[in-house]
């Protein structure tokens, strides 16, 4: 239905799973990443409206950034978890006996920035507070901040070697983020994100510490550092208990919520023809995310107000919760 589906390889992970040899349009909306705030309000805020009953996809319903029956409440849409890409293709690989040996000492995931919106935070001085920490590192960059000389010299001249997992668009996005992550003995980053439970997920240690960053501009709508540690304790000890994170990660990219091939392919509009959900991806969706980016239509989700010190933050205790029953997922 909209581009955001294909990112990063997440359809194609599914396919995978549900036994199709290329992926498909989807006949509704998936999440692309974690995100501390609902992702029915950060993802699907254009297009919720357009969204077919029971196609709003989201990895997880128990996670602690948000909760889904209050989410429901406050924008009138009900949400369908699924599982994060991620697990379903870690499990193939696992499967396969194919996971790569752990060659890597350490590889540093910082929090990134895209086009369309900037960070604040010293790249150089993490860079260097890594080097003394850890040693030279390689240094997973987003693409978007490939094209930033001033950060990619940040980590190159404190002597770290830097890489990519490629554009967004690109299919094997996913599977050469989880090679680098599975390869690594470590995974160091500077906030809680989704390459923190990708990498705990897959039994690679996971260390937090360095300056904070923030995106620039975005206070309502971003925690700040002291909402972050509240929410995810354990990702901050300066010893975490790597057995702790990789449950807590199991919850977040929502392993409960995993579904059988064909539940899935039931669920993404796959047991069909893919014509509707093809032309919703050219035509409809296209057309009703651009008025509402021109502010000629409304969105159908408000923004919500993020979390600080001086508010609530979620509650830290993991909920749980097993997969939804057949005929269980929500529509509108």
């Amino acid at each position: 239905m909209d581009i955001q589906n294909h990112f990063y390889g997440h359809s194609a992970a599914y396919a995978a799973h549900a036994g199709l040899s290329a992926p498909r349009h989807i006949a509704g909306l998936v999440q692309h990443g974690w995100t501390p705030t609902s992702p029915v309000r950060s993802h699907f805020t254009e297009l919720a409206s357009a969204a077919p009953a029971g196609g709003l996809f989201v990895w997880s319903h128990g996670s602690r950034a948000w909760d889904p029956a209050r989410d429901e409440e406050e924008t009138g849409y009900r949400s369908t978890a699924i599982g994060a890409p991620f697990l379903y293709l870690a499990d193939q690989v696992r499967a396969r006996g194919a996971m790569p040996e752990r060659t890597i000492p350490t590889v540093v995931v910082p929090f990134h920035g895209s086009k369309i919106f900037q960070l604040e935070g010293d790249q150089s001085v993490y860079a260097r507070q890594v080097y003394e920490k850890e040693g030279p590192a390689v240094v997973c960059l987003h693409v978007d901040d490939m094209e930033h000389e001033e950060i990619v010299r940040a980590w190159t001249d404190a002597g770290h070697r830097v890489t990519t997992c490629g554009q967004r668009r690109d299919p094997e996005f996913l599977s050469r983020n989880l090679w680098l992550l599975a390869s690594a003995r470590k995974v160091v980053t500077n906030r809680v994100a989704t390459a923190s439970f990708y990498a705990a997920a897959l039994g690679t240690p996971v260390h937090t510490y360095g300056p904070f960053y923030s995106v620039r501009n975005a206070a309502a709508t971003d925690p700040d550092e002291a909402a972050m540690r509240a929410m995810f304790p354990e990702f901050f000890a300066e010893q975490p208990d790597q057995e702790a994170l990789r449950r807590i990660a199991e919850v977040e990219l929502g392993r409960p919520w995993m579904r059988r091939p064909e539940e899935l392919t039931r669920l993404l509009g796959w047991d069909g023809s893919t014509l509707r959900p093809a032309l919703q991806y050219w035509l409809t969706g296209p057309v009703d995310k651009a008025l509402k980016v021109l502010g000629l239509r409304t969105s159908a989700v408000t923004t919500p107000q993020s979390p600080t010190h001086d508010g609530q933050a979620s509650d830290p205790t993991p909920r749980s919760g097993g997969p939804e029953p057949d005929g269980a997922e929500r529509g509108r």
